[in-house]
């Protein structure tokens, strides 16, 4: 049976992939991730389930890794290299997912993502190294990045070839973590895949990200918060559609390439936070703008990757933006524990 790696396994993306991974495949899941949030531990509460459907002693997992037969939870950071030693023996596969990805905070102290992003990924770009030199059981490394590398786009799509142009220490983090994982490919054939995504949303994201906050405020009756004169436009993918195309990737995509992963379903924010209104019957003019410029310096104004390479290894998204929305707006509705 198989085994894969998944960093940044209680993390938002990382967890609805170690779930889609347990509910679709017959992998061996382990995951790893810093035991810095409790909450977080409720991303995965199917698989406590899954994995003792009586009783789960949660303050026991966390002094103890959790191991039941497909899966296993590792806590460690991964810019602390004793955290890495053996973790990647047996692997099969690596999915890196573990990153710090908020802009706002990188603009106030940048030290944190260089730390996660960088120095994380070196350290296991370098124990998959030392292991793939011994036993080459190690099929794919995919490194999870953004669309953000790329900066600001105006018109039409980037194609994986484009420059990059980070705009934020996030951004250029990820960049740097991204030429690092191509560079092992080139330099020690580590098989390494890069996947470029855009702003996912599905239920357990981080209540400071946009959709979950608009759906907090305005479940309270606030005026949802919308940055600038709120045309910024992003392309929007449900997280479910993600963890397909990564999984699809692991066995049909080619080594050595960078792929898009979206859904290009393209909002402004003006149009999400109506979205949001709409669903729950709030009137549309419960908006308020947020000067941004000391903020967000910066700001980038539109994001849009074309995936017309991922679509030719035969992956398409399933889920359509609006419909998909309503439903995890009301998952949040009916789960308001976890915007507080």
């Amino acid at each position: 049976m198989r085994t894969i790696l998944v960093t940044g396994c209680l993390g938002f993306i990382g967890s609805h992939f170690v779930k889609y991974m347990l509910s679709n495949t017959n992998y061996h899941v382990i995951g790893l991730s810093r035991n810095s949030d409790q909450r977080n531990l409720h991303r995965l509460d199917e698989i406590w389930n899954y994995a003792n459907p009586d009783n789960v002693n949660k303050v026991d997992i966390l002094r103890n890794p959790l191991i039941t037969d497909r899966f296993k939870l590792v806590f460690g950071d991964l810019s602390d290299n004793n955290n890495t030693s053996g973790l990647c023996e047996d692997v099969d596969y690596i999915v890196n997912f573990a990153a710090k990805t908020f802009v706002d905070h990188s603009i106030r102290d940048p030290q944190p993502f260089i730390q996660s992003n960088i120095i994380g990924t070196y350290n296991l770009l370098e124990e998959s190294r030392r292991n793939y030199a011994i036993n080459k059981t190690l099929k794919r490394y995919i490194q999870v990045s953004t669309d953000e590398v790329y900066g600001s786009i105006l018109e039409g799509a980037y194609k994986e070839d484009a420059k990059l142009n980070p705009t934020n220490p996030y951004s250029a983090s990820k960049a740097a973590a991204d030429m690092l994982a191509i560079s092992y490919f080139n330099t020690y054939n580590l098989p390494v895949i890069i996947t470029r995504t855009e702003n996912n949303f599905g239920e357990y994201q981080h209540p400071q990200k946009a959709l979950p906050k608009f759906i907090k405020y305005a479940l309270n009756n606030r005026k949802l918060p919308v940055y600038g004169d709120g045309e910024h436009r992003r392309m929007w993918l449900y997280v479910e559609d993600h963890c397909s195309a990564i999984h699809h990737l692991l066995t049909h995509g080619n080594i050595g390439e960078v792929y898009h992963v979206a859904g290009e379903q393209e909002l402004t924010n003006n149009q999400l936070a109506k979205k949001v209104l709409n669903i729950l019957g709030k009137p549309e003019d419960m908006i308020e703008r947020i000067d941004d410029f000391n903020v967000r310096p910066g700001h980038d104004r539109r994001y849009a990757l074309d995936t017309k390479k991922l679509k030719i290894t035969g992956w398409e998204p399933k889920f359509k933006l609006d419909e998909t929305l309503e439903k995890v707006v009301r998952w949040y509705e009916k789960n308001q524990w976890w915007l507080s």
